[in-house]
């Protein structure tokens, strides 16, 4: 079925199911609220998952349906709030790194990082995949990872194009599909690299009230990304058997490198605030006593004030961005998402939904925790090949807690199963965007990226229990 036609028919059967949720009678335990949240919330996850209308116009309905509905009011009737989700703290928190990938892409300064690591790593085909792949994750760690995607592979396929008679078709899927993986590899690990993470974060936050900054994030995300990168390496240079190659030259890296000359003032200035943003985030533990209000958010919002007051020539009137270029580049879908996804996970905690979709799930009760853990990990982690891992987040955390409460776990463990696990989406171009901007290459079919995204996807299902069970839990002392 073709893309336009799997929108027409998500559009037709989205509101085909509300419409039917909201006409028959209440299910047993559900309130009459609690149906209309049901149906509203099951509109939403088919228009998100077929894209029967652009994502962030998805996320402005509860606007247009909760009043209409009678769910809730600009006041905020029946206890479910409407519009102060849509400012959730954590919006700003997007908005600030916005504006820091915009003044590194500005610069360049992002692609003098990636050229650099590139160029260390040597001329064996291998560690050439190795350096796109370092590169790459490091990026996305500080930037989206769709920005990191998009800005790798230019530079992927310009050395392609130079070296094409010294490399092989294998090396050539290597490296293209090794970018989109990486970067949402490297995504998972801070609070900042992924629509994923903030949304999930946020959801945490309201439904049970556990902060999860910066710091704590690196927790839970670093260990996946230190694991998990050497297992994609080791699994594409051995499936496309890049590790027999001979060496080859690799001067245009350098060339590349060269070309950029030494550092602009601009770079300089956005690698400072950068360098003091990241120590900032790191360290709040550190010094909130002496701030106790401030957050990752004010911080975020510091660095974004920076960029526009820190002049580069004052007598122009020129400075590091100009109102028109921050706020132009801003992530805007991603915060008009992240504000939907979190008006729909408080009506659906607020109305009683989780709750009673928990207490049809208690027969879980029984299985080992660890069972429980691969089985949503599972789950999660196929449902996310078919719409984004930011849309799986935003629909299905919600009723986590629940559910968690109903086969006697913590609330937590299930929660951040599902927030890693959706970010193991390798093999189809509408699991994350990184997948979809490769496959616009055509340096590669849909076939390659099933076959390794499948094997990388396998892989990462067998480490994922272990390190989440084993690794995480235990840093943040949580479960068994």
């Amino acid at each position: 079925m073709g893309e336009y036609k799997v929108r027409k028919v998500g559009f037709i059967v989205g509101i085909l199911v509300m419409i039917m949720l909201l006409v028959m009678p209440a299910p047993e335990g559900l309130s009459e609220i609690g149906q209309k949240v049901l149906a509203v919330s099951s509109l939403m996850i088919i228009f998100w998952m077929t894209e029967a209308i652009s994502i962030p116009a998805t996320a402005l309905l509860p606007i247009l349906l909760f009043p209409l509905l009678g769910i809730t009011g600009a006041k905020g009737q029946n206890d479910i709030q409407l519009f102060k989700h849509y400012s959730y703290q954590t919006v700003f928190l997007v908005l600030g790194v916005g504006f820091l990938a915009t003044a590194m892409v500005k610069w360049g300064l992002h692609k003098r990082i990636a050229l650099w690591i590139v160029m260390k790593v040597g001329k064996k085909p291998k560690m050439i995949v190795l350096g796109f792949i370092l590169a790459t994750a490091f990026i996305s760690m500080w930037m989206s990872n769709t920005t990191a995607t998009a800005m790798m592979l230019p530079v992927a396929m310009s050395i392609i194009a130079t070296m094409d008679k010294q490399i092989s078709g294998g090396f050539k899927k290597a490296m293209v599909l090794s970018i989109p993986y990486a970067a949402t590899l490297g995504g998972l690990g801070t609070l900042i690299g992924t629509t994923t993470t903030p949304t999930g974060t946020s959801i945490i936050s309201e439904t049970i009230g556990v902060q999860i900054g910066f710091a704590e994030w690196f927790m839970i995300g670093l260990p996946f990304v230190i694991i998990m990168l050497p297992i994609c390496w080791m699994w594409m240079v051995k499936f496309y058997k890049v590790d027999k190659l001979d060496e080859i030259k690799v001067d245009v890296i350098k060339k590349e490198y060269e070309a950029l000359g030494p550092m602009n003032k601009g770079e300089k200035i956005t690698a400072g605030i950068f360098t003091v943003a990241v120590l900032a985030w790191v360290t709040s533990g550190l010094w909130k006593n002496l701030i106790p209000f401030a957050t990752d958010e004010t911080i975020a919002m510091a660095i974004a004030i920076a960029f526009l007051v820190i002049p580069i020539d004052y007598k122009k009137g020129e400075y590091v961005l100009s109102g028109k270029e921050a706020f132009k580049d801003a992530p805007w879908e991603t915060m008009i998402l992240l504000g939907g996804s979190m008006v729909m996970g408080n009506a659906i905690t607020d109305a009683g939904v989780a709750g009673w979709i928990a207490g049809s799930l208690s027969g879980l009760a029984g299985m080992s925790p660890i069972l429980i853990i691969i089985v949503i990990g599972v789950v999660t982690a196929f449902i996310t090949e078919v719409t984004t891992n930011a849309v799986v987040v935003a629909s299905f955390l919600p009723v986590l807690p629940g559910v968690a409460q109903a086969i006697g776990m913590e609330p937590l463990q299930l929660m951040l199963v599902c927030m890693v696990a959706s970010n193991f989406a390798f093999m189809l171009p509408p699991g994350t965007p990184p997948n979809a901007i490769a496959y616009s290459t055509g340096a590669f079919e849909i076939s390659d990226l099933m076959k390794a995204g499948l094997g990388l996807k396998i892989l990462g299902l067998i480490v994922f229990p272990l390190i989440m069970f084993f690794i995480t839990f235990g840093l943040l002392g949580i479960g068994a």
